[in-house]
């Protein structure tokens, strides 16, 4: 090529047209004028894109961000197959840090002699594809890049390359929307297209969608070990860490690199993600803040923010409940327009924050500890805006629990369904900062964890209502001598009895002292006081404490309360275990009968009624009349309470004892 100084538009060469400007580059032909200065391109320069070939090789693939890629086998053959199907393109989708650009990277070094070009699109943007393509046209033919005027001359030539040739990968990383790729992707259907994107919908009409799941629990202890240097293999705290962030390789290399970095434990990793989670969630030990789990995801909630205000509300109120299997209904409750929450949900999923079904949605738990994390440099968490949603997830829970948690049986699936999410919330809010509606939920949850015998939880549940009605509103309160109550019940379904008793006593004293002698609230603390001195073993306080009160509810409470129904059911037992099973029977027969008639045949507690009067029958060697019962208190519990509740199997197991009572038949 030679320089000549001429009059811009006259010929200069065989087979050449000179063009001239001193504005830059203008193609009119084969020759171009940079500053007045004239460069003669050869013929070849003409050619049109379909006759350029691609250099052997061609590609411009990053090199992987780290040398470790573990469990990812499947899923990379789970890409192969999809890239192997023909036709649509590919999109790898999954929440921010989950690792869809590692793993289309491997993908593609790994398979850069099947294809030619191999080009890595930055497609976050418009114009960074345009300037993608701009970049593969200058490498597929230098000319390109002489005689076209703007980037998006240049990519329109690189489109036409692609157009009419075929064996090219484009790999389209990070992609925002399905718009911005349908106007490329459309008419380019010689080569293959692998997408990443954190959309998760929308791709029907333009890719085959490919979810990106998290690291299995042993793969990402392996990615800790083999970054961090651990030797002897996995450890304890690896694996805690390892959950802790949620098996997410993002989380888990910005946590591993730190560690390697600062040459600590995993273990104090762990405690400093624990005590100062928006420093860790920002923390790299690289100049790479960009790619850290604050940033990632600081990037998603502006993005979501700028749409729809209310899809950032839910993500951070539903930070505070349990991750999996949120009822949907609960989000509905935060706005008056159900279609503006569903809108809201499907932008959430659109960016992989969350999983949406029909009936509940799922968020990653280390976005749920980003989200109510505070951090003043980010505007999305401010620490009042932290608080607001603390209050609102509260004030959600305490709106959806089913009153009468202990026998209310058609609410026990409803408190199924919530009881993770209540449990969830114990965790993240701390003690101190339990008020009224806390306890509130506290209280009840540990009445309903009695039902179904889950007699550890109880207590716990219980005795944090103690100790936050106490601090609120002082032990004298109505109120915590209701949470003392549950406590003691629950110490004694448990068989705690040396803790049940003494608090039972206070209770009992204390209503007596603050409710006066003759009250339900004291009446109640001498009932339960009663029952727990005969489990244990103390028959004659409790047959004395039984009658007394009985009378005592039938004259003040009438003979259909409750209370009174309590008591007569506990005196009967009071009368079978101390062996005056000539009052037992009769007394349980009257009560197995009130029961039914107040609170209907099928209640829990009429059935307790027919199981003791069926056990009182047993012991009287009545097995005609206490087999039956039995059958019949298990038929009912199996199909009211189902077949694996405690309350069941023990109803079971009576009838099994009594049928085991019959005398053996023997032959004439």
């Amino acid at each position: 090529m030679t320089h000549q100084h001429q009059v811009p538009g006259e010929a200069s060469g065989p087979g050449a047209v000179a063009v001239g400007s001193n504005q830059g580059i203008i193609s009119t032909g084969d020759a171009a004028t940079i500053d007045n200065r004239t460069l003669h391109l050869p013929a070849e320069a003409l050619r049109a894109p379909a006759d350029v070939p691609a250099p052997p090789g061609l590609n411009n693939l990053p090199a992987p961000r780290s040398a470790v890629f573990v469990g990812r086998d499947e899923d990379l053959a789970r890409l192969g197959a999809a890239m192997d199907g023909g036709g649509a393109a590919t999109v790898v989708h999954g929440l921010g840090g989950m690792g869809k650009s590692t793993l289309a990277l491997h993908y593609a070094h790994r398979h850069r002699d099947r294809y030619n070009p191999v080009w890595w699109v930055p497609a976050e943007t418009p114009d960074g594809i345009t300037l993608a393509l701009a970049s593969l046209a200058a490498h597929l033919d230098p000319y390109a890049g002489l005689t076209a005027t703007t980037s998006g001359e240049a990519a329109a030539w690189a489109t036409a390359w692609l157009q009419s040739h075929e064996g090219w990968l484009l790999v389209l990383d990070n992609a925002e929307t399905p718009d911005d790729l349908a106007p490329m992707i459309g008419p380019l259907t010689t080569g293959q297209h692998l997408i990443t994107s954190r959309r998760a919908t929308g791709w029907h009409h333009l890719a085959r969608p490919l979810g990106l799941r998290t690291l299995d629990p042993d793969a990402s202890t392996d990615l800790l070990m083999r970054i961090t240097g651990e030797p002897d293999g996995p450890d304890d705290a690896l694996a805690e860490l390892a959950a802790e962030l949620g098996h997410l390789p993002l989380a888990l290399t910005q946590a591993a690199a730190y560690i390697q970095h600062t040459a600590i434990t995993p273990a104090s990793y762990l405690a400093r993600l624990r005590r100062h989670p928006a420093r860790m969630f920002a923390a790299s030990a690289t100049d790479n803040h960009e790619r850290t789990i604050a940033r990632v995801w600081q990037l998603t909630l502006q993005a979501i923010a700028a749409r729809d205000p209310l899809a950032v509300d839910i993500l951070r109120t539903f930070a505070w409940l349990g991750p999996d299997d949120v009822p949907r209904e609960l989000a509905e409750a935060l706005d008056d327009d159900p279609i503006a929450v569903d809108e809201a949900l499907a932008l959430l999923h659109a960016y992989s924050m969350i999983t949406l079904t029909p009936r509940t949605f799922t968020v990653h738990r280390l976005v749920q500890a980003v989200a109510r994390t505070p951090d003043p440099a980010d505007p999305h968490r401010a620490e009042e805006t932290i608080e607001e949603a603390r209050r609102r997830a509260i004030g959600l829970l305490v709106a959806a629990l089913p009153g009468d948690p202990l026998f209310n049986v058609a609410g026990w699936p409803r408190w199924r369904e919530l009881l993770p999410h209540i449990e969830a919330l114990a965790t993240r809010v701390a003690p101190d900062q339990d008020d009224e509606y806390t306890d509130a939920i506290w209280l009840q949850t540990s009445a309903f964890l009695q039902s179904e015998v889950q007699l550890d939880r109880a207590v716990a549940f219980a005795e944090r209502s103690v100790a936050a009605s106490t601090r609120l509103r002082g032990p004298d309160a109505p109120h915590t001598l209701a949470s003392r109550s549950v406590l003691a019940s629950a110490y004694r379904a448990a068989g705690d009895l040396t803790r049940a008793v003494p608090l039972l006593e206070q209770n009992r004293d204390d209503c007596e002292r603050v409710f006066g002698p003759a009250t339900e609230g004291t009446l109640t603390a001498r009932a339960n006081l009663a029952y727990a001195y005969g489990l244990s073993g103390d028959v004659g306080r409790a047959t004395e404490l039984h009658s007394r009160n009985l009378a005592d509810c039938e004259r003040l409470l009438g003979p259909d309360d409750k209370l009174t129904l309590v008591s007569r059911n506990n005196l009967a037992s009071a009368y079978r275990e101390a062996g005056d099973l000539g009052r037992a029977v009769p007394l349980h027969e009257q009560s197995a009968a009130d029961y039914a008639r107040v609170f209907g045949p099928d209640h829990p507690e009429t059935l307790t009624a027919r199981s003791n009067l069926a056990y009182t029958y047993q012991l009287a060697g009545a097995l005609a009349r206490a087999i039956p019962l039995h059958e019949h208190v298990l038929t009912t519990r199996e199909r009211t309470l189902g077949p694996t509740h405690p309350h069941t199997d023990l109803a079971r197991e009576l009838l099994t004892n009594a049928r085991g009572d019959q005398p053996a038949s023997t032959d004439a």
